[in-house]
């Protein structure tokens, strides 16, 4: 929240320092996108020249996810759902603008994994039967808080009319993974080496830690 009301700080302090002989507007704008975070809409309150505030929501959901590490093949579902609410600030007063903001995003994987040869696994250098181990079901939550969001951007809320609009821009992710077993196990080695394959998958969503956003969509100034 901290970061929201810091947004609307500078929104608010930025419109008091622009000069008087720039127009005053009042056009709202409702679109529709789709992007690298999904599908959805935005509506935009263009209150000057300058400025605007936009806020938006985008998500979508992918049944096909396929990941494959030396240890197993893994499965799963994708689910994403993005909030966002950014400043924006027009240069030009045209159609060009930079934006800052906060983002909220929900993003989470559902993962199984099986053996890649079907019949057993090996970590670390140990072998365990399947059955032994049985599957090995997993989540991964790449973000579940307020991130904050730059970008750029192309819109014609300055004209009332249909229009095109895109934005470009990245945020943050908070990856955290938790693997398990099926079959619970009282072995102490396995239970080790499966915490070991946690850590790895660990270490490969650690390398996403900046989404990257990229939307076009349509809409209609008022």
């Amino acid at each position: 929240m901290r970061i929201l009301h810091t947004i609307l700080l500078a929104s608010a302090l930025t419109a008091m320092a622009l000069p008087a002989s720039a127009a005053s507007m009042n056009n709202w704008s409702v679109g529709a996108e789709v992007g690298t975070t999904g599908y959805g809409g935005s509506i935009s309150y263009r209150f000057h020249d300058n400025l605007a505030l936009t806020a938006g929501y985008t998500g979508f959901t992918y049944d096909g996810l396929e990941y494959e590490t030396d240890e197993a093949d893994y499965e799963g579902d994708f689910d994403m759902d993005v909030y966002g609410i950014t400043f924006d600030y027009f240069p030009f007063g045209g159609r060009f603008f930079l934006s800052a903001g906060a983002v909220k995003p929900d993003i989470a994987m559902l993962v199984v994994g099986r053996p890649k040869d079907g019949q057993s696994y090996e970590f670390n250098g140990t072998t365990y039967s399947a059955q032994d181990v049985g599957t090995l079901r997993g989540d991964v939550t790449l973000g579940d808080s307020i991130q904050p969001y730059l970008g750029l951007g192309w819109r014609g809320s300055h004209k009332s009319g249909l229009g095109v609009f895109a934005k470009l821009g990245a945020f943050l992710t908070d990856a955290e993974v938790n693997l398990d077993a099926s079959n619970p196990t009282n072995d102490p080695q396995l239970r080790q080496d499966i915490q070991q394959e946690e850590d790895d998958l660990q270490d490969d969503v650690d390398e996403f830690g900046v989404y990257p956003v990229a939307v076009v969509g349509l809409e209609y100034t008022f």
